[in-house]
């Protein structure tokens, strides 16, 4: 049975906003011509389309009248600066036309890349101006760091080819509010190496970008996926994409509900040891820029200390529930469990915060709104990230279809876990 390739659908209905035209013959696998050479694509097109296993992906064989151009990037990018004030004065004027719009002007683009870009912009608009957010953010970030202008040209081409495989995923798995199950997961984890597999097609983006999209998600302590890379395994490209995206994802877009911008600024400097301290830094000092051009008064939240004391308490429980898992046998998956959690408390004690002793915490910051606020935003965080590392744990060496009487006591533990804290709370990156 084939399963329709979401893709398939945006491209026909691209073709019902502007003309998109067959360049040669789309053949299914089994040489059946499915749409002539010079025939228009749009939604009537679409069940002949989904219903076959292409030979060749949609883009080889489609163009389209207004496709997306460098030169677009740049104004896109341009006028997203312009209506957003807090992306702008997230970034330092001085590198704004030299070092984040020129880059954006010299993006290669393969027309294939063109096309997925263009129904990409046309039809999926929110992701197109999210992998922009991250594009100038990112952008500023190398400046920074002081790269030289080829590798800010392909910082910013991987960053814009970031999440196009995200267009072969079920739109409604990005929607739902509900908890998602593992298979889901499993989906949503699949766009980089979907991404990746496209990118290798092209001797113009493999390895450089490629591996960079590939490896956005990957973390210095190992957390991260498709791979679970460590260290020096995770490209600096990769670690400033992935970087960029949180700030885009808990300030710009607020997809982490209740953060103010100095709880931002905490929230970075917590994952710092994540993605590297040196990358972290501008960015830090990014969300403070963005502080200062606010009133603090108007963007703090009150925070409900009775709901973020069960927050910590529920978070202690599982710490004290991991303490108890059996590391003697080597077992893979019980060592990166304790390893993670046990990172993941560190680093909040670095940051001040002992999440073990939730009564007596809250008891010493008392009603302090700025201190409490950063309390709520570090549990937050750590919610995500001990969700985070449950997820990544049952992805990496649970089967989905062994039943529930038949799994381990550890994997019971991990869904259990998974369940508990999205009802605390789970924060989307």
């Amino acid at each position: 049975m084939i399963h329709p390739d979401p893709y398939i659908k945006l491209v026909t209905e691209l073709g019902d906003m502007r003309q998109v035209l067959a360049l040669q013959d789309i053949q299914s696998d089994r040489g059946i011509t499915l749409v002539k050479r010079g025939e228009a694509v749009d939604s009537s097109k679409y069940d002949r389309l989904a219903s076959h296993k292409l030979r060749r992906p949609l883009d080889y064989s489609l163009a389209v009248e207004e496709r997306v151009t460098a030169e677009r990037l740049m104004l896109d990018g341009k006028g997203l600066l312009k209506d957003e004030p807090e992306l702008r004065e997230a970034i330092d004027k001085r590198f704004i036309q030299r070092d984040l719009l020129t880059p954006l002007g010299t993006v290669p683009l393969e027309p294939q890349m063109a096309f997925r870009l263009t129904v990409c912009r046309e039809r999926c608009v929110e992701r197109y101006h999210h992998m922009m957010r991250v594009a100038l953010i990112a952008l500023y970030v190398a400046s920074r760091l002081r790269w030289q202008a080829d590798d800010r040209q392909e910082l910013a081409t991987a960053a814009l080819f970031l999440d196009l495989g995200e267009m072969h995923l079920e739109p409604s798995i990005y929607a739902s509010r509900q908890p998602l199950s593992m298979a889901q997961h499993r989906q949503i984890y699949s766009h980089p190496e979907i991404a990746y597999r496209f990118l290798k097609m092209f001797p113009s983006y493999h390895p450089r970008i490629s591996k960079v999209v590939y490896q956005h998600h990957e973390r210095l302590d190992g957390s991260g996926y498709p791979r679970g890379l460590s260290g020096d395994e995770v490209i600096p490209a990769a670690r400033v994409l992935g970087a960029a995206e949180l700030l885009t994802a808990i300030r710009l877009e607020r997809k982490s509900s209740n953060i103010s911008l100095f709880s931002t600024a905490e929230v970075l400097k917590f994952n710092s040891e994540r993605f590297g301290r040196d990358i972290m830094v501008p960015l830090i000092e990014a969300a403070q820029r963005v502080d200062e051009a606010k009133d603090r008064s108007s963007t703090t939240a009150s925070v409900n200390k009775t709901i973020l004391q069960a927050r910590m308490k529920l978070l202690n429980d599982i710490l004290q529930g991991a303490d108890a898992i059996d590391v003697t046998g080597n077992d893979e998956m019980a060592m990166f469990i304790v390893e993670q959690l046990k990172r993941l408390t560190g680093m909040a004690k670095r940051c001040g915060f002992d999440l073990r002793a939730p009564v007596k915490l809250i008891n010493i910051i008392g009603d302090e709104e700025r201190a409490l606020s950063e309390l709520d935003a570090l549990v937050r965080e750590m919610i995500y990230l001990v969700q985070s590392t449950a997820r990544e744990a049952l992805r990496r060496w649970v089967n989905d279809g062994v039943p529930e009487q038949e799994q381990q006591p550890l994997t019971k533990w991990l869904r259990h876990t998974d369940l508990a804290l999205h009802s605390a709370g789970f924060l989307s990156h």
